[in-house]
């Protein structure tokens, strides 16, 4: 397969982590450059390749120092990119992969920075498989050239969809979903699209199945953040009473 590493011109992040990139990409991947906002280009469609690796900023209020990668689409209206109740199709095992591989650079640099995985947020739209890895979340993190070559690294060494993992989809919780993202870094579980609690009542059966075939290899069970459900729980409970894939609590499966 061959893969696309997407950087925006005027992303300060991505700019910086392409410095690390350029010349050391293996030769199934290649790396382009775009004048616009990565959340609008919708023109990855065209390239070659199969797959698209958006490396980028992330930014928060908090300003929290975070190394975060998630899936694409919009549980409701498309507000930044994309298109309405649309989700790009994405691969868990690979978001996955970049998860450990984020938190072990942490670990081995010494970085004083969280590790996320964040909930599915905002465009491209493509129909080609998608993931974001970013650094952030404030312009000092975005020019770290420690942390920018950190995640070029986990780009050019960890950039796998194998792995002898169990892909799941996850339900509930916040935007950068603590509980979930303990459950990928210490279990078997490999999570793909994530709706949070902020978009729970958008969730319905048409959306919950766009879930599922968007999220490759194919879920074979539902992780739900059962307090992160909140006043959902009750309508989510009878949607999720047709589906024919094992449900557990994230709290359940960390112990």
């Amino acid at each position: 397969m061959k893969l696309a590493v997407v950087i925006s011109k005027q992303n300060i992040a991505g700019m910086n982590i392409s410095a690390f990139l350029e010349g050391r990409l293996p030769k199934n991947m290649g790396l382009h450059f775009i004048e616009k906002h990565m959340c609008y280009a919708d023109e990855v469609e065209e390239f070659k390749e199969d797959f698209i690796i958006f490396a980028s900023s992330h930014k928060s209020d908090s300003g929290k120092p975070t190394l975060s990668t998630h899936c694409v689409g919009n549980w409701s209206k498309a507000e930044l990119g994309g298109r309405d109740f649309t989700l790009v199709p994405t691969n868990s095992f690979l978001l996955k992969n970049y998860l450990l591989a984020l938190q072990k650079k942490k670990d081995e640099l010494g970085l004083e920075y969280e590790v996320s995985l964040e909930a599915t947020h905002h465009g491209p739209f493509t129909t080609k498989p998608t993931v974001f890895i970013e650094l952030g979340s404030s312009e000092k993190q975005w020019r770290d050239k420690q942390a920018a070559e950190a995640v070029a690294d986990v780009i050019i060494n960890s950039t796998s969809l194998e792995g002898n993992f169990q892909s799941a989809i996850a339900l509930g919780g916040g935007h950068y979903c603590p509980e979930f993202t303990k459950l990928v870094l210490r279990t078997g579980y490999a999570l793909g699209h994530v709706c949070p609690g902020y978009a729970l009542a958008y969730l319905d059966e048409e959306m919950f199945d766009r879930a599922l075939h968007a999220t490759k290899p194919q879920p074979s069970a539902i992780i739900l953040d059962w307090k992160g459900l909140g006043r959902e729980k009750k309508r989510l409970k009878q949607l999720l009473e047709g589906q024919n894939l094992p449900i557990f609590r994230v709290r359940k499966l960390l112990g």
